[in-house]
């Protein structure tokens, strides 16, 4: 039985086909009094139209039951859900209506009522996303979210199984063509859709949860891999989308070069359904990058139901820093940047988002830290001596994850002039003391030396931080500090996650970050950006509890250096 939330519960707007709103499973967590439609001619009607089971009644489940609706016991809403209804009963968008201008209506409906912060936008387009420029679509979501401190969850779409497109093969035409499963998902109509290349939205990809096998039926993925229909990056100007996958299906086929597509129960997530033609209240009967987004969008509600006075920033750096990416991924480098086209940094944990563990912390900025152009910021992390003592190496796991979000202007080509200020972050080297690190930060701003990666670096990360040429060619002639992953930089988005595995011992003298602020669009010296910062570390394969050695030491991460930097 589901209970509902407090009146001042987070509240998620639902951007989708209206939903049942008396559905049992539903019902005491959904904002009734603030629903509404802006289907052209139909704006008193809030409910799911779509037959089959519906769309966004199945979405809202998702956000209240990620990995299933219990048939007993009592669960806890984690939120409340706002029905904002804008697909018509076919499912589409109606032609009437125009997507930045709806979306901008919708936000401030509902951030000026109820201060919504999270906003499903289970809704994209069927082609792959323009890499020239931001689509108004995708620029409206960047620019709403930039001047409000809300969070964008939007699905990364889907290639459809039979239907094919112009600019957007089906898996059928890519199986008879000879393009097999995964290889056609780095093709460039696997692309992510519009408006899934959203700079500062949160984009989710599928990942099937189970292998289907009955001979001849079999699934196309296996568990923990790339579900068939997910699309893929990179993303505009090279970021990283989707950022973070969860489970949204997969199909099964009869055979792998003229298929026949079926959906049997055991590769679909469990849903609530819509009644409202007939048919069960909860089925599993249907897959889609729609339904995984959801699930994304309950850890983002989880951590404002636990941190209310943080900011979007910050629930964003620790969802992508909670993911992980699948173990297969680590077989080979050419594994692992399949991993990183298609999953981004992985699958999101609820648990590591939300807390710590004996052998995990997680070290965060609190509030809001802001940041110029020309401007570095300084954070010094100390290591526990409890966890240096001799006799007592173990292996690390260090995560670093900066969330921030800038002005855009749409007319720009380059994520340089897309935003009014972009951010990167970099990291000391193995005995650097803070002001040489801080010289060495002046010196890449100001030169971005082809020696950047000369002396011996602390971390080995797996993308690595890269500066790019004037000339805005990012994708071509990047320089600067590679990763283990050469064709992926962090630093394209405006979220930046890298990882690096570093024995106890090396850390003793400890390490700086820096955060940097380059000038974009904007040439006002004063102008800032807001930012959040993230550090965990976590001891493999080890009884060492970390966690209590730093929270005897250990305050919030806090800028201990900060300089502007000037040009020569």
């Amino acid at each position: 039985m589901l209970e509902p939330r407090a009146p001042n519960a987070p509240k998620v707007c639902v951007i989708d086909s209206g939903i049942q709103e008396l559905h049992p499973k539903l019902r005491v967590a959904i904002d009734s009094q603030y629903s509404k439609s802006w289907v052209p001619g139909e704006l008193d009607m809030t409910a799911d139209y779509v037959r089959g089971g519906g769309h966004g009644t199945r979405v809202s489940g998702a956000v209240l039951y990620p990995r299933g609706i219990p048939t007993t016991g009592r669960q806890q809403a984690i939120c409340w859900i706002q029905n904002a209804r804008i697909l018509d009963g076919s499912n589409q968008l109606p032609k009437k209506l125009f997507p930045p201008e709806v979306l901008e209506e919708i936000v401030g409906f509902y951030h000026h009522r109820t201060r919504t912060r999270i906003f499903n936008h289970s809704v994209a387009g069927i082609a792959p996303c323009r890499t020239q420029s931001m689509t108004p679509w995708a620029a409206a979501i960047d620019k709403l979210t930039w001047e409000k401190d809300i969070l964008f969850i939007v699905a990364a779409g889907n290639i459809e199984a039979n239907s094919s497109f112009v600019t957007r093969p089906s898996i059928y035409t890519h199986m008879q063509a000879g393009r097999l499963y995964p290889q056609y998902l780095l093709t460039p109509s696997a692309r992510v859709a519009n408006p899934a290349q959203s700079f500062q939205a949160l984009t989710v990809g599928s990942v099937a949860h189970t292998a289907y096998q009955n001979p001849p039926l079999k699934s196309v993925a296996e568990v923990d891999y790339p579900s068939s229909f997910s699309c893929s990056g990179l993303g505009i100007w090279g970021t990283i989308k989707p950022e973070v996958v969860e489970y949204g299906g997969d199909y099964v086929i009869d055979s792998p070069t003229s298929p026949s597509f079926t959906k049997p129960e055991p590769v679909c997530p469990e849903l609530v359904r819509s009644t409202l033609y007939g048919g069960k209240a909860i089925s599993s009967d249907a897959v889609g990058t729609s339904f995984a987004a959801p699930k994304v969008t309950h850890i983002a509600a989880a951590l404002a139901a636990t941190f209310p006075q943080e900011s979007t920033l910050l629930y964003r750096a620790l969802v992508v820093q909670s993911a992980r990416l699948p173990n297969w991924t680590n077989e080979s480098v050419a594994k692992l940047y399949q991993g990183i086209r298609t999953m981004g940094y992985g699958i999101p944990n609820l648990d590591r988002a939300l807390g710590n563990f004996p052998n995990r912390v997680t070290l965060t900025t609190q509030g809001n830290e802001i940041i110029r152009a020309r401007q570095a910021k300084i954070y010094q992390v100390q290591i526990p001596e409890s966890l240096l003592r001799e006799g007592e190496g173990f292996e690390i796991l260090i995560e670093i994850t900066l969330s921030y979000v800038a002005e855009p202007r749409r007319t720009r080509r380059h994520r340089r002039k897309y935003l009014s200020t972009w951010l990167d972050w970099t990291c000391s080297k193995k005995g650097e003391d803070p002001q040489k690190f801080l010289d060495r930060v002046l010196k890449e701003y100001n030169e971005a030396p082809e020696d950047a990666d000369e002396g011996e670096g602390l971390f080995r990360w797996t993308l690595g931080k890269r500066q790019f040429r004037p000339n805005g060619d990012d994708q071509r002639r990047p320089k600067g500090i590679d990763g283990i992953v050469k064709e992926v930089s962090r630093s394209a988005g405006t979220v930046q996650k890298d990882w690096a595995l570093v024995q106890s011992y090396d850390l003793r003298e400890g390490f700086c970050v820096a955060v940097v602020g380059h000038e974009g669009w904007n040439k006002n010296s004063e102008a800032t950006v807001p930012y959040s910062l993230v550090v965990s570390f976590e001891a493999i394969n080890s009884e060492i509890s970390i966690y209590d050695a730093f929270v005897q030491v250990q305050q919030p991460l806090q800028v201990q250096q900060e300089v502007r930097l000037s040009v020569s």
